[in-house]
């Protein structure tokens, strides 16, 4: 059960809210790790054997698209997902709607995206939040990943 604001989110926008701010490079031999099914588990707080069906629906969607990539510490290639155009369209409506929330922080309400510190991700600013939207300096979330960014055996 994922604490916060997140928990308010269903698992495919907190995936489609991860895959859009980690785009899968085009015309590239190499993926990062975050756009495999375990770094997408970490990322969005769910165990990765429940990562696959969700991603599934969104390629059914035609919002998701996948292939085969080498990841930088992998044995093999693995299989990496990215966003279509009709995938990027409905994450940047989630995104634009989530930002524009009025969130309270030292007692003062503000639109969350001035929150916002350089390229932070979307997920990980929506982690400060609380579920009666107040920003709180620490996460309220418990990740399902440790501080280095491997996945946990839990997310594995």
């Amino acid at each position: 059960m994922v604490d916060g604001y997140l928990g308010t989110m269903t698992t495919e926008e907190r995936m489609l809210l991860h895959l859009f701010d980690n785009p899968l490079p085009e015309g590239q031999w190499e993926a990062p790790f975050a756009v495999t099914q375990a770094g997408i588990s970490a990322a969005v707080h769910v165990q990765r054997k429940h990562v696959p069906r969700t991603l599934k629906r969104l390629e059914n969607r035609d919002e998701l698209n996948s292939g085969q990539r080498h990841v930088p510490g992998a044995k093999q290639r693995r299989r990496v997902y990215g966003l279509t155009a009709k995938g990027k369209e409905r994450a940047s409506s989630i995104r634009d709607l989530v930002l524009s929330k009025l969130v309270i922080k030292d007692g003062e309400k503000v639109i969350l995206s001035s929150l916002r510190k350089g390229g932070q991700m979307t997920l990980d600013l929506l982690s400060h939040v609380d579920e009666g939207l107040v920003f709180h300096t620490n996460p309220v979330v418990s990740p399902v990943s440790n501080p280095e960014g491997t996945a946990s055996l839990d997310a594995q």
